[in-house]
């Protein structure tokens, strides 16, 4: 008898809870759901997304703190910064009932790409296999990404990198194309006539690099611009 007492005292007990929770939860208005506040956001950033050929762009709306218990809104609005960034903020706002917070955005360009095959090492030149194709977002790679690896083959890597990294051509060197002490072809170009004589190299210099060499029989010396072909050249 005392079982069945407590028993339907437990029961009532928990019926009466239930019942005033509900009436708090009325009482104090439905709670915006966090999605339809991400919603909104990618919405008003949609059109302002930047056309790169050859790139998927995606948005990334950062979460939203289910603590922050906003009421129910009839119509949020999202203002964005001015200038169009990677990474940027939305201000969302409530009229009525009067709320706003700001939600970050992360903008992505995916692309192909060059990406290591494995892991480099710095300063030696690139082979076909260290290389392979791999999914790079463009916003975050700056400093040039390679969607040929034709481009990076034989090239110096200036600094190490893990595996599936981009190779970005900020950070290839052309290999040296002539060294210090090197005997050279020096050609003197100007618009009428062209010279060549031997000079001897003082520096090491890449194609395109402005070197110091010596002519041999006056022990002059001066700069010329490396060429392709291992020489150098200066033009009057």
């Amino acid at each position: 008898m005392m079982r069945q007492y407590s028993m339907r005292w437990l029961l009532l007990v928990g019926i009466t809870a239930a019942f005033f929770a509900k009436v708090s939860l009325a009482a104090a208005g439905a709670i915006e759901d966090p999605m339809t506040i991400k919603a909104a956001v990618k919405a008003a950033v949609q059109p302002r997304l930047p056309v790169i050929k050859g790139t998927n762009i995606g948005i990334e709306v950062g979460s939203i703190d289910p603590r922050l218990q906003l009421p129910e809104c009839p119509s949020v609005d999202v203002t964005l910064p001015p200038n169009d960034a990677a990474v940027m903020s939305a201000e969302v706002t409530c009229a009525a009932p009067a709320w706003a917070i700001y939600v970050p955005v992360h903008l992505h360009a995916w692309v192909e790409a060059v990406v290591a095959a494995t892991n480099l090492v710095p300063n030696r030149a690139l082979s076909p296999r260290d290389l392979t194709r791999g999914r790079v977002d463009m916003f975050t790679a700056t400093g040039g990404v390679l969607t040929d690896p034709r481009q990076a083959e034989g090239k110096i890597l200036r600094a190490g990198l893990p595996m599936g990294a981009p190779i970005l051509s900020s950070l290839l060197d052309l290999p040296i194309a002539v060294h210090r002490g090197q005997k050279v072809v020096l050609t003197l170009r100007d618009p009428t006539m062209t010279i060549r004589t031997a000079a001897l190299a003082l520096e090491d210099g890449r194609v395109g690099d402005s070197i110091e060499v010596r002519n041999p029989e006056t022990q002059k010396t001066l700069r010329a611009m490396v060429d392709s072909d291992g020489g150098v050249e200066l033009k009057f």
